[in-house]
């Protein structure tokens, strides 16, 4: 990369600020090497589709991601798109137009004392890739919107991929109130789409996988689980761990239907800033996260199973409601309510309010039992006399 940066050079004849100053854009070829070192000073991004483009627009067959695709050949026949159009759109659109920048300097005694390292200018460059690597995977992760504003936040640099997913009408969105993290991957897998499981990854929190390893110890009584941190996998299902995923989201997903586009075009600058003596750089590169087949993708978010109270009192011959507020699963349409002892107390539920009707019958204790299909909570009732 001398061609990029000169550093040895400059620093062996003198800093000046007119040999310190590079502008403009970098060739295709040191383009794609800067492309490639960022995704290759991160694991996550060296597993996820990596497509380096020199143009700022690309349409993605994503065919390289289909499973189920031969058809009946008929001589003179076009072929039937019927097993392509069950899985919606194939492929997808990367918007690279809008750069995100990384602002570094390199201070003068630093540049001093490396006049004669022959492995500074190799050292600087990998230093700015592994920033870049480690901030657009960030985004990836943690992207809400597209936003034009030069002051804009650093979520609103660019929509990631949990953003791309939730937004979408072809991905698999399902909802779970179990508090168990090893019931919800459990459920997360059973609802995944049955073309991509075997080839898909679950991508989950830091915090969530503690848990999960903390559970599987604690109620299996497998104590080589929490000190070797070893189940990277469920229902043979890889789990990838990254601390940039929220809490309580989970997504499914082969890694490889992941797509991280990067434009080759990479604009840099660098200049001496007298004031601070220090040399300074901008590197401008041009990213975008998607998808090439959106029904591969199963996204799993945590919904409370919530009712206005969870006990009441009722006498015989009359009734007492409460109201299902918050449900998951199929939401209030899916919601069940069971009593025990339909000698003490019978219930009714309307689906379509969310209310539950209990009838005293006779005087006692029972419990009504309100499921949403992923998890129950419980109404303690107690019958008293008219």
């Amino acid at each position: 990369m001398s061609d990029l940066m000169r550093l040895n050079e400059i620093l062996k004849s003198g800093l000046t600020p007119e040999n310190a100053t590079l502008s403009g854009t970098l060739t295709p070829k040191q383009g794609k090497i800067f492309a490639k070192a960022i995704v290759a000073s991160h694991a996550l991004l060296g597993k996820v589709t990596v497509d380096i483009t020199g143009k700022l627009t690309k349409e993605r067959s994503g065919l390289d991601s289909l499973k189920g695709a031969l058809t009946r050949h008929k001589s003179g026949t076009a072929a039937p798109d019927v097993n392509l159009k069950e899985l919606g759109k194939i492929g997808c659109t990367l918007d690279m137009t809008k750069g995100v920048e990384l602002n570094a300097k390199i201070n003068d005694d630093t540049l001093e004392d490396n006049q004669d390292n022959s492995s500074f200018e190799q050292e600087q460059f990998e230093s700015f890739s592994t920033i870049f690597s480690n901030d657009l995977l960030y985004l990836g992760i943690i992207g809400e919107a597209d936003s034009d504003e030069h002051e804009a936040a650093f979520k609103d640099l660019a929509k990631g991929w949990f953003t791309v997913a939730k937004e979408s009408t072809d991905v698999n969105k399902v909802t779970s109130s179990n508090s168990s993290k090893l019931e919800r991957l459990v459920y997360l897998v059973k609802n995944a789409n049955a073309n991509a499981i075997e080839m898909s990854s679950i991508l989950m929190s830091r915090s969530d996988y503690t848990d999960y390893q903390l559970e599987i110890s604690k109620e299996y009584k497998d104590l080589a689980t929490l000190l070797n941190a070893d189940k990277k996998t469920i229902m043979e299902v890889p789990i990838e761990v990254s601390a940039d995923v929220k809490d309580d989201e989970y997504m499914l997903t082969p890694l490889k239907n992941m797509i991280f586009g990067i434009s080759s075009r990479v604009k840099r600058n660098r200049w001496f800033d007298n004031e601070e003596s220090a040399l300074k750089y901008k590197f401008v590169v041009y990213p975008d996260y998607e998808f090439d087949i959106h029904k591969y993708v199963t996204l799993l978010t945590i919904v409370g199973l919530e009712i206005s109270s969870y006990e009441t009192s009722v006498a015989v011959g009359s009734t007492s409601q409460r109201t299902v507020t918050s449900a998951a699963g199929a939401g209030l349409t899916g919601v069940t309510a069971i009593s025990k002892n339909e000698a003490v107390a019978t219930v009714a539920y309307d689906s379509a309010t969310g209310v539950i009707t209990i009838t005293g019958v006779a005087e006692g204790v029972t419990t009504v039992t309100v499921d949403d299909g992923t998890s129950t909570k419980d109404i303690a009732v107690t019958v008293i006399a008219a």
